[in-house]
């Protein structure tokens, strides 16, 4: 009899001791899944530090102009024309900007403004960066319907309009403002040239009367 009850006894133990190992035997069979990787950040532009985006690029997209007359006036149907391009432009480059309507008297003592019109949108030509690289130069060429005929300029202001790719102007040269001041002399049918030129900066340098 003791002999069945120790064996019952080794029987129970052997039965427990199994039930107690074999969870921790499942449990380390189980498999445990990869956290998921971070996402990538964002590309980073080197020069500003901040996420990359496309960079603005601007160009001239408007130009008006204010003539002062002084007390000779420009007379109907005497034509003027009138251009603005980088100082470092070459004969073989277009004039982003023109004007070649300007048959109207411009009387005595008055004000004529008006706007030019766009004839390329060609970085080269247009762009910010060449101006700034070299200079304006403003130019107008006067054709009197007579011989005799004068036209005295006493200042000449220019309002130029720069935008980038997106529309957005410029945040300081949205609209910049040059007056030439010393803009200022008789055109004639000998001397019919007047070339304003700035600096890089868009400061006025010279107004110049030629042949």
């Amino acid at each position: 009899m003791r002999k069945i009850v120790f064996l019952s006894t080794l029987a129970l133990l052997a039965i427990s001791t199994e039930a107690q190992i074999k969870p921790d035997l499942d449990r380390s069979k189980v498999k445990r899944s990869a956290p998921a990787p971070a996402p990538a950040p964002a590309p980073v532009n080197k020069t500003t530090g901040t996420a990359s985006t496309t960079v603005p690029v601007y160009n001239l997209t408007s130009v008006r102009v204010k003539i002062r007359t002084g007390n000779d006036n420009k007379e109907f149907p005497s034509k003027v024309f009138t251009s603005i391009r980088a100082r470092s432009a070459t004969s073989g480059q277009a004039n982003p900007f023109n004007q070649m309507k300007l048959d109207n008297e411009m009387r005595i003592n008055s004000d004529t403004e008006f706007g030019m019109e766009r004839v390329t949108q060609y970085q080269s030509e247009s762009s910010l960066d060449a101006f700034q690289s070299s200079g304006l130069r403003f130019r107008i060429d006067y054709m009197p319907n007579w011989l005799t005929d004068a036209w005295k300029i006493e200042s000449i202001t220019l309002v130029l309009e720069f935008k980038d790719q997106f529309g957005n102007l410029h945040p300081t040269l949205g609209n910049k403002t040059i007056v030439f001041n010393n803009a200022y002399g008789f055109l004639n049918s000998t001397y019919w040239v007047m070339e304003c030129e700035t600096d890089g900066s868009f400061a006025p340098l010279t107004a110049v009367i030629k042949k």
